[in-house]
């Protein structure tokens, strides 16, 4: 799986706003110095991020970007599709070698093995919280494993 630089960055902002809590809003200048990129680019993904409903912009002097769900509401799968699209949707758009279709397009044996590897991934990153993802890494991993063997033995069962 492909994690394009707008999810991940995307990802970082919403956890400096989530770890931030309650305690008001983040300008885009305070998170691009934690994460160590540019204010334009920080500011920009922010836009998409209140654009997607992720986030609001409060105005003023002491402004910023705030959470508008809590963390344990924000699903990382949900983020992952809003900022960059559905990856399944787009996948044999990528592979059509010289035409605007694939010639596989109606009887591909390939498209089902990448369809049930993203279900799968898809299925951890819809049941992964930014709460989750605020824990330190050892308990993430532990949380994150969790969920993927939950998701495994429920799929098994369908």
């Amino acid at each position: 799986m492909k994690v394009s630089a707008l999810q991940e960055y995307g990802l970082r902002c919403l956890l400096q706003l989530a770890k931030n809590g309650s305690a008001g809003p983040v300008s885009a200048e305070e998170i691009s110095k934690k994460e160590l990129l540019s204010s334009a680019y920080v500011e920009k993904i922010l836009q998409k991020l209140a654009k997607a409903g992720f986030v609001k912009s409060i105005r003023g002097t002491k402004g910023g970007y705030i959470l508008i769900s809590l963390p344990e509401d924000i699903s990382i799968g949900h983020l992952m599709r809003v900022v960059d699209g559905s990856p399944i949707s787009e996948l044999c758009a990528h592979f059509s070698g010289h035409s605007e279709e694939c010639t596989h397009i109606s009887g591909c044996g390939i498209r089902p093995l990448w369809a049930n590897i993203y279900k799968y991934i898809y299925d951890v990153l819809d049941k992964t919280s930014l709460r989750d993802l605020m824990k330190e890494e050892r308990n993430t991993a532990l949380v994150i494993e969790e969920k993927f063997m939950r998701s495994l033995e429920n799929m098994v069962r369908t």
